[in-house]
C-alpha cells in the first residue's frame, strides 16, 4: 500500500482484515493498494464476486506472483517487496527466475495461510497443528476432551456453531456415563415430537396392556399414543416427487441487492454493499418455505378426507407436530390425505 494520508494510523487500517478485506478497507482511507495472489484469478480461493468487488473499488490484483524479498529501510521499516512469477509443484509455489518486479509500499500486510496457535497444546496437536476428533468431536487421543471449531479445520462460522452444539451433546452423554448415539449422515437438529409434548405438559399416558387375553385391544382412542405422527426428519429427507407440489404457487426469490461505488467514489465511504432485505421482504422470503416433511397445519387433510376420518385435535391437546388426528373407525385407507398432504408428512400404514 502506498500513498496512505499520513494523518491515518495504517496499522488502524488493517487490523482484523486480511486479504480482499483489507484491501477495500484501505481503498476507502485513501490507499493505492496491490494485492498479489499464487494463483491465476479464476483459482483464486476468495469468492469472486469479492475479487470482482476489490477490483471495482480500485484495487489492483496481480495474479500468479509469489513474494521473493521484503526490502527494508534502516529503521528496519518495510518500503518494498519483490515478487516474482511463480509456478505450482506439487501444490507448493516455485518463483520464476527473471520475472522478479518491485513493488514500493509504505505498508505490506501478510495474508498467507491459516497456522493454529497450540502452545501448551502440542501433545493433542497433529503434524499441522491441527486436533483430531470423532464423529462426537472427542478428541482421538485425549480422554475426555471435546473440541471444535477451526481448530479442527478452518471453516465457517454456522460450521462451528454446529460443531459445538453437537459436541455439548457428547459431553452431556459423557458426563452421564451415557452410551454416545450413533449420529446420522446428515447431522443437523431435528424436531421431535415427544420433546415438544413434554414441553407443553402434553404427554402420552403410559401404557398398560390388559391382562385379558380375549380382549380387544385398540389404540385409536388410547391417551398413550401418538397417531399420524412420526418424526421421520431424523432418517430421511424428503424428496420434490414427495411433495404435492400444486398446492404451491410459483414465487419468485426476493434477492438482496447490491450498492458497490465506483473506484473514484470508493474514499470515506462505508456504506454497507449488500442490501439489507426490509421486514416486508424477508417475510415474504421466509413464505417460500415448503416445510419440506414437516406439518405446517394446512387442513388439506381435513378438507379433502371423504369418510371425516382426519379431523383437528382440541386446542387444550394440540402443539407443534400434533395439529391433526384420525377417527380409525371411518379410515377407510384411501391415501388421500397423503396425497393433497403438500409437505409429504403423511405416511400411511398399519396403525398399532
Amino acid at each position: 500500500m502506498s500513498n496512505l494520508n499520513t494523518q491515518d494510523q495504517p496499522e488502524a487500517i488493517v487490523h482484523g482484515y486480511v486479504a480482499q478485506d483489507v484491501s477495500e478497507q484501505a481503498v476507502k482511507e485513501g490507499a493505492d493498494v496491490t494485492l498479489t495472489s499464487l494463483f491465476k484469478k479464476e483459482e483464486m480461493t476468495a469468492a469472486e464476486q469479492e475479487v470482482n468487488d476489490a477490483m471495482h473499488e480500485g484495487v489492483t490484483i496481480l495474479n500468479g506472483v509469489m513474494p521473493v524479498k521484503i526490502e527494508k529501510d534502516d529503521n528496519n521499516r518495510a518500503t518494498a517487496i519483490i515478487v516474482a512469477e511463480c509456478e505450482m509443484e506439487d501444490n507448493v509455489p516455485k518463483p520464476v527466475k527473471g520475472t522478479e518486479k518491485r513493488i514500493e509500499a509504505d505498508l505490506i500486510v501478510s495474508a498467507i495461510g491459516q497456522t493454529p496457535d497450540i502452545d501448551g497444546l502440542e501433545d493433542m496437536g497433529n503434524e499441522k497443528g491441527f486436533f483430531e476428533v470423532d464423529n462426537f468431536y472427542r478428541h482421538k487421543t485425549k480422554e475426555g476432551h471435546f473440541v471444535a471449531g477451526d481448530i479442527i479445520r478452518p471453516h465457517l462460522l454456522t460450521t462451528a456453531i454446529g460443531q459445538g452444539s453437537i459436541a455439548a451433546d457428547s459431553i452431556k452423554s459423557y458426563f452421564e456415563n451415557n452410551d454416545f448415539k450413533r449420529r446420522p449422515k446428515v447431522d443437523v437438529h431435528h424436531f421431535n415430537l415427544l420433546e415438544k409434548l413434554r414441553e407443553t405438559d402434553l404427554n402420552p399416558d403410559e401404557y398398560k396392556a390388559s391382562e385379558a387375553p380375549d380382549e380387544l385391544r385398540g389404540s385409536d382412542q388410547s391417551t398413550a399414543v401418538v397417531h399420524n405422527f412420526e418424526d421421520r426428519s431424523a432418517h430421511e429427507v424428503i424428496p420434490s416427487t414427495e411433495l404435492f407440489l400444486g398446492h404451491f404457487k410459483h414465487e419468485d426469490r426476493v434477492k438482496r441487492g447490491e450498492a458497490v461505488p465506483q473506484g473514484d467514489d470508493v474514499i470515506d465511504n462505508f456504506e454497507d454493499r449488500i442490501i439489507g432485505l426490509t421486514e416486508e421482504e424477508a417475510i415474504k422470503e421466509a413464505s417460500r418455505c415448503m416445510s419440506c416433511g414437516m406439518c405446517f397445519e394446512c387442513d388439506n387433510c381435513v378438507i379433502y378426507c371423504p369418510q371425516d376420518a382426519v379431523f383437528r385435535v382440541k386446542k387444550d391437546k394440540s402443539t407443534m407436530g400434533r395439529y391433526v388426528d384420525t377417527d380409525y373407525d371411518k379410515c377407510i385407507g384411501c391415501h388421500i390425505c397423503a396425497d393433497v398432504c403438500p409437505t409429504g408428512y403423511i405416511k400411511m400404514g398399519l396403525g398399532e
